[in-house]
């Protein structure tokens, strides 16, 4: 299934289910929006730096959730370190990607929980994200008899 977060008609397409709170709403879009105004300016600098593709992985479950790694390749997919010579630090990155996923996923770290990832092309600053949920499935079978 492929979603697009793009707004429609002044719109953000956040579907609230009828236990989010206004206010939890209302913070998704601003977490939306949040990263809408960012990571366009992170991706000129990165690229920059002749980064090319950002990959972020993330995996929750029993409560907690986190994200695993940040790899940031270049053209040839060797590892480029842009720490200090980018004005967003991989802490404010990982806070806007935290909040991206709460807002499309929520409770993605809760249960059995979730994982995925963010493909980052910076080049196109396009954001790819592919995310999985588990759940846990019963099939229980009953007998009476012979």
């Amino acid at each position: 299934m492929t979603q697009n977060d793009r707004p429609t008609g002044g719109d953000l397409p956040l579907a609230a289910s009828p236990t989010d709170s206004p206010s939890l709403v209302e913070y998704h879009r601003r977490s939306l929006e949040n990263v809408r105004e960012r990571l366009p300016q992170a991706a000129r600098e990165l690229a920059a730096l002749g980064v090319t593709c950002v990959i972020v992985e993330y995996d929750g479950c029993n409560d907690s959730g986190q994200i695993e790694s940040i790899d940031y390749l270049g053209a040839d997919s060797t590892k480029i370190d842009p720490s200090g010579k980018v004005t967003m630090s991989e802490d404010a990155l990982m806070d806007l990607l935290y909040d991206l996923t709460q807002a499309r996923h929520p409770g993605w770290e809760n249960n059995d929980g979730a994982f995925g990832d963010f493909s980052w092309d910076v080049t196109t600053n396009t954001l790819i994200h592919s995310h999985t949920d588990r759940y846990m499935e019963y099939n229980t079978t009953e007998h009476e008899g012979l």
